[in-house]
């Protein structure tokens, strides 16, 4: 017994082994070899050479266009031993070739690829040998690989991003933000995403698996786990569940497809409606026959249905969500990659993005269609916070292929992606594509390629094999979560417009409409729409030098990728805080330009609901350092725009809806359920601290609604005819109290001078990397802006006023800032 247990467990060892790849990279101008490791890009290998500068910095983007000239040989070297070649499944996985490569073991091609999005497993027994062994990948950028194809198309795809003469972002399926955008640099890497693996086992491995609801009633659950295997001659399974126990599961399909039925179910919510419940199980798959184990694993499930609800109505036509029947108003922001290079980003950092979310009132993210499907860290997060998932296909801005060979393609892409995406219960959308209908109908593209007759027509046949007939399909196939084929389904312009469907309103910043116009111009479900500002001072001395430091500056146009970037902030700028005195003052002109404007909106949404649906903002965060329209820039430092948008999306909140940029109403508006009485004091004091007026009002709540705070009593609207500081106190269902405050100004005022304040840092903490900072004014001081020169420096809050007296808070750094490393700025 004791020989046999030795053997088995040797068996279990082998079954379960894995070898992780490095690789060099053959360069193809100096003819020698050097090193990359696990994963990573011919782009970053150069950097860590030294060959290359940081792209980031100042214009060093234009030293990498040479890149896509050459095709790209990379090499691995492995020694496989005896007990290893024994084993009966020898499995290569690829997680992300990107994009199109050729695969040779031991000069044997053993796979071709042609998607980033689309992992890669290789049965590899037949042609490994025991001792040393050489994978080769020869990877052909984009741009080679088409070449020949577009110039001898009768036509060109529309792909107004991709400025390379031989423009083919279409027809690549990797992330299109590479190819450049009107927030990114161009920077098309070539190599690998995630690393590679050689897997051992006995009985191969499981390659998907996905969990659906079928249906919730009061009393039960029905809901299908599937999984598939890399073994196609296994037709039955033993699968084995801590809270479902056993079932013998025949294969149809390729699938094994397990049904249980879940009395009185827990139900997952979205933050804010009650728990983001979630399911733990243990689960063991082992063949039928023989009853070997071919994999163990830990499952975490939710339960719950999502409804997208576009009805005719009093308005027009509406969007709006339900989360188990239950009408829920969604707030958040739109989310793109993290970084330029997809191998740089960690799991941590995912993490810490959405925890910044739900930290920041978030209940919804969209995952916008230009960069790429998130890890299972992603969803697996927003599952644990109850942060609602709009999922984009990553088609974006520009018009697709349909020919046969790319719906193959993309068909392989969606059956992958979908049941992956879909087993999460924060997910409650598939969205076709980004601005692609919207595009071809109101971008000119049709004046611009020269698209008539024939070529629009197979372009718009096109778009229908896509997005109107297999996503669709293969989210049905999988999932019960719903489908759109685009966003916007409703152009922003013209006034009714705003009554139909999903909104992306542009009118600001590619339009001549007032910034106003942010919270007047309200769409059904508005899922775009922002403005831009400069990052943290830290965040442009990381690619410029202060002498760079000019909006016309070589340096700072390069790194501002909008066409009418730095105008169109000068030009808002100016119209609310007069002309900047220096570039620092542009930058935080800028920011609290964006705070106001964002604002502005997200009030008008959130007042209109529920004729509005949602609001989500664009854009949380950046993929490299440079001015765009994210409110947490590259380096992790919030912007103005997002200590704003925290507080307006908490629950209950209130927030200013402007007729223009001076004349408010003030409103506490409220998502939640609960039936509560909300009381609301105001106090009115002017700039010396002195309280000229108080009241309070109170409502009753009986679920989600809004109420206006009553001004109109003469002896508030005389407080209100002077130079004053508005601050509400609330409460919610909870009775947890918050606080908010709004500058009133009438008149011109005497703004404090720089020894009216004072700055120090007092408990530091460096085991924790935490410490207090503590200002004191002796005058009002506006829209106070503390940010430090140190990089890594964080703050609690940011960008508030102060009355005569003294504030602290709470920093976080990576290294002890000195009280010069820090610049304030007040209005």
């Amino acid at each position: 017994m004791r020989i046999l247990l030795i053997i088995m467990v040797g068996l279990s060892c082998m079954a379960n082994a894995q070898k992780e790849l490095t690789w060099s990279i053959f360069h193809p101008i100096k003819n020698q070899w050097f090193d990359l490791g696990a994963k990573g890009s011919v782009q970053e290998a150069l950097i860590a050479t030294g060959e290359l500068p940081d792209p980031f910095v100042g214009k060093n983007e234009d030293k990498f266009g040479w890149i896509e000239d050459y095709q790209w040989e990379f090499k691995s070297i492995f020694v496989l031993s005896e007990e290893e070649l024994a084993s009966e499944f020898i499995e290569l996985e690829f997680p992300s070739l990107d994009t199109y490569a050729a695969v040779f073991l031991n000069d044997s091609l053993i796979c071709t690829a042609e998607n980033a999005f689309v992992p890669h497993l290789i049965r590899l027994k037949n042609h490994l040998k025991l001792g040393i062994n050489e994978l080769t990948i020869v990877f052909t950028p984009p741009v080679l690989y088409h070449k020949e194809m577009y110039e001898n198309a009768s036509y060109h795809l529309p792909a107004p991003n991709d400025n390379h003469e031989i423009a083919i972002a279409p027809y690549t399926r990797k992330p299109q933000y590479q190819f450049g955008w009107d927030w990114a640099l161009r920077m098309n890497t070539v190599g690998l995403n995630k690393p590679a693996q050689i897997k051992f086992s006995h009985l191969g491995s499981v390659v998907s698996k996905t969990t659906r609801v079928i249906s919730i009633d009061k009393n039960k659950a029905i809901v299908e786990f599937e999984v598939m295997l890399s073994n196609s001659e296994i037709d039955a399974v033993e699968w084995e569940s801590k809270l479902f126990g056993k079932e013998t599961v025949k294969r149809k399909k390729n699938r094994f497809i397990r049904r249980v039925e879940i009395e009185n179910p827990q139900l997952w919510w979205p933050k804010g409606h009650g728990e983001a419940y979630l399911y733990e199980d243990e689960l063991i798959v082992s063949e039928a026959v023989g009853n070997q184990v071919i994999n163990s694993f830990n499952l975490k499930f939710g339960i719950k249905t999502s409804e997208l609800i576009q009805e005719k109505d009093e308005w027009g036509t509406s969007y709006y969500f339900k989360i188990n029947g239950q009408t829920i108003f969604c707030k958040g922001g739109d989310y793109i990659p993290q970084d330029i290079f997809p191998a740089r980003i960690t799991d941590e950092s995912i993490e810490k993005m959405v925890e910044t979310m739900a930290a920041s009132n978030f209940n919804m993210v969209r995952v916008w269609g230009g960069g790429y499907y998130p890890d299972e860290v992603f969803f697996n997060k927003c599952d644990e916070l109850g942060i609602m998932v709009w999922q984009d296909f990553m088609f974006a801005c520009a018009m697709y292929p349909g020919d046969d060979d790319f719906i193959c393609n993309i068909t392989k892409e969606f059956n992958y992606q979908v049941p992956r995406i879909a087993a999460h219960p924060s997910v409650v959308l598939f969205n076709g594509n980004n601005e692609v209908e919207v595009a071809w109908g109101n971008w000119g593209f049709q004046i611009k390629y020269g698209l008539y007759g024939k070529s629009a027509k197979e372009i718009e046949r096109s778009y229908d094999k896509v997005f109107k007939e297999l996503a669709p399909s293969v989210v049905e196939d999988y999932s019960t979560i719903p489908y759109i084929h685009t966003s916007p389904l409703s152009n922003w312009g013209k006034d009714e417009f705003y009554n139909h469907g999903s909104q992306h309103y542009w009118g600001v910043w590619h339009g001549k409409d007032p910034l106003e116009d942010f919270g007047k111009k309200i769409g059904r479900f508005n899922a775009e729409y922002g403005f831009q500002s400069f990052p943290e001072y830290s965040t442009l001395l990381t690619f410029s030098e202060k002498t760079d430091w000019d909006i016309s500056s070589d340096v700072m146009k390069h790194h501002q990728k909008s066409y009418v970037g730095n105008d169109m902030i000068l030009k808002h700028a100016k119209r609310l805080y007069g002309k900047p005195e220096s570039f620092e003052d542009m930058v935080y002109y800028s920011q609290l330009t964006q705070a106001k404007a964002v604002s502005m909106a997200v009030a008008g949404h959130r007042i209109d609901a529920p004729r509005c649906g949602g609001t989500l903002y664009w854009q949380v965060n950046d993929c490299w350092p440079a001015p765009t329209w994210s409110s947490i820039d590259y380096n992790w430092n919030w912007k103005a725009l997002h200590y704003e948008v925290q507080q307006d999306y908490r629950d209950v909140a209130v927030v200013a809806k402007y007729h223009d940029l001076i004349q408010r109403d003030f409103y506490v508006v409220n998502d939640l359920s609960a039936d509560f009485n909300c009381k609301v004091n105001v106090s009115i004091n002017d700039f010396n601290g002195v309280e000229q007026h108080q009241f309070t009002t109170e409502h009753q709540f009986n679920g989600a609604g809004n109420f206006l705070i009553d001004f109109s009593q003469e002896e508030k609207v005389q407080a209100l005819t002077k130079n004053c500081v508005i601050q509400f106190t609330w409460n919610d269902a909870s009775g947890m109290s918050f606080v908010r405050t709004f500058v009133h100004k009438v008149s011109d005022y005497e703004k404090a001078v720089e020894s009216d304040l004072a700055l120090s840092i007092e408990s530091i903490d460096q085991v924790n990397k935490t410490a207090v900072l503590r200002v004191s004014t002796t005058q009002f001081v506006d829209n106070l802006w503390v940010s430090s020169l140190k990089f890594g420096v964080t703050f609690e809050y940011n960008f508030f006023s102060m009355l005569p007296g003294e504030v602290l808070i709470p920093i976080t750094f990576h290294e002890v800032p000195d009280l010069d490393d820090f610049i304030l700025k007040w209005m």
